[in-house]
């Protein structure tokens, strides 16, 4: 799922700073704040009459923003983040936008760019020294320090409960803003004038993978089942903690992440149909599914049940068993092919799948955000 942040253009009458003043030769009444407008969990979308878009970032809660002021032609990633640095901006309750101070300013010399990298949930980051301060709450922790060059990196551990796990989100980088508006098609604007349509937007991505569990049964064999319990359903051996490395390519335009895992490890229990937000890494021979379960079925007198082959007559009957399955041979539904990674802003669904004579383990991958269905009937596990 894709979060946007835009960055409205708004005019307000208020004093610059000293420093401001020097930098530019405009008056007051010529600046043009940068404001922070509301932010969305999908790209908004308008039609002829309606505009819709859901709410992203939660009311109250604030994104950290790190701004690169330099020229035109320069390598901005080069530079030390001199405009904002790890700039806290608040969703405002009472309000569609983000809230910040000191109040910045677009630059009014068409030869000055300003490029922006933010990231959610915002954390205080690193001291001057490089003393990483303590996260217990989110487990996020930016690790650019004010004096060094380059994008800010994430240093990141995930939550054993799924309460506590955070929905960690970078942007896309958004470089040399405001972007000339001298042109044919409409000659004479201001080469920084954001009041026109369009806007300067963040595009937020998961920087997570969202991982969950599900049980269906055949329509065969659902309406004969009992009852179903799950007592244990857990993933051993995963990574959780590392150090998330953007990277921007100036050519293509095109922001890139890659994370940097470390070595330890964490056993995670899951419920069903309860996702969780896990460390994108490949996936050993030492992650291991452990699951036991049971599950009781009923004979109309009419039918047999199949269990591991052998057919069953009883008017009812209770299967328990124990597997533990190396997570990275589980097929994609539907293929021959194992899913043997986590990427981050993907979503992985694996299914337990009840048969009349089998049990099946399968998985399957799609973009955070994006439908899915599968073939069966869901069981919710007692």
């Amino acid at each position: 799922m894709k979060y946007v942040l835009t960055i409205l253009s708004v005019i307000c009458l208020l004093a610059c700073s000293s420093e401001e003043t020097t930098r530019t030769a405009e008056t007051t009444s010529q600046l043009r704040p940068i404001a922070f407008g509301d932010a969305y969990t999908v790209k908004p979308t308008r039609s002829s009459t309606t505009f819709t878009a859901d709410k992203g970032i939660p009311l109250g809660q604030s994104i950290g923003i790190y701004a690169y002021l330099h020229d035109v032609d320069e390598n901005f990633t080069a530079k030390i983040p001199n405009f904002m640095f790890n700039q806290q901006a608040t969703s405002r309750d009472d309000a569609d936008y983000f809230s910040y101070s000191p109040l910045k300013y677009w630059p009014n010399d068409e030869n000055s760019k300003v490029s922006f990298i933010a990231y959610f949930p915002y954390s205080n980051g690193a001291d001057n020294d490089g003393t990483l301060f303590d996260q217990e709450s989110t487990g996020l922790v930016p690790t650019l320090v004010n004096s060094n060059p380059g994008l800010p990196t994430f240093n990141f551990t995930v939550k054993n409960a799924v309460a506590d796990q955070v929905d960690f989100l970078v942007s896309d980088v958004i470089a040399n803003m405001p972007k000339s508006r001298d042109s044919e098609v409409n000659p004479g604007l201001p080469f920084n004038d954001l009041s026109i349509k369009d806007r300067v937007t963040f595009l937020f991505k998961h920087m997570t993978a969202k991982v969950e569990f599900r049980i269906v049964a055949d329509a065969a064999i659902h309406k004969d089942i009992v009852s179903f319990s799950l007592s244990e359903l857990s993933v051993s051996n995963l990574r959780y903690s590392g150090t998330l490395i953007p990277a921007y390519d100036p050519e293509e335009g095109e922001t890139s992440f890659s994370w940097a895992t470390n070595a330890v490890t964490h056993n995670y229990d899951f419920k069903t149909y309860e996702p969780q937000l896990l460390l994108p890494q490949e996936l050993g021979d030492n992650v291991k599914m452990n699951v036991s379960y049971s599950i009781t079925f009923k004979s109309d007198g009419t039918t047999y049940h199949y269990v591991n082959g052998e057919p069953v007559a009883q008017q009812e009957y209770t299967y328990t068993k124990s597997d533990v399955v190396q997570l990275n041979t589980m097929k994609r539904t539907g293929t021959d092919d194992a899913l043997t990674k986590w990427e981050p802003n993907h979503h992985y669904i694996y299914t337990i799948r009840l048969r009349a004579n089998r049990i099946e383990f399968t998985g399957q991958v799609v973009d955070w955000g994006d439908t899915h269905d599968i073939e069966g009937i869901e069981i919710k596990d007692e």
